[in-house]
């Protein structure tokens, strides 16, 4: 019999899966991890077990800032374009759509 370790061998909380397939983590845990109804979870299979994670993803609010931070970089040497020109470039681009 082959032993596996795990990490915390405390009293293990035991969740049931509902008709819809739902399961609910108990409180305990989602207050011990951060969870809360706007976590975003992925699921994996390890032979017959299920693994739970959470998904780090970067907030809306930090992956804009970083793609003005890589706009700001890539026009450090370029005169950026105005107000007026960048219309126009939308205004030629419509147009264009409109004949074809």
């Amino acid at each position: 019999m082959k032993v596996i370790p795990v990490l915390n061998m405390e009293e293990p909380e035991i969740a049931k899966v509902g008709t819809k397939g739902q399961v609910v983590i108990p409180q305990r845990i989602r207050r011990e991890l951060g969870i809360d109804s706007k976590t975003r979870l992925a699921l994996y299979t390890r032979g017959d077990k299920l693994v739970l994670t959470k998904i780090q993803a970067p907030s809306l609010g930090e992956e804009l800032k970083s793609l003005f931070r890589e706009i700001d970089e890539n026009y450090k040497r370029k005169r950026r374009p105005s107000e007026r020109e960048i219309l126009s470039i939308i205004s030629s681009y419509r147009h264009g759509k409109r004949r074809s």
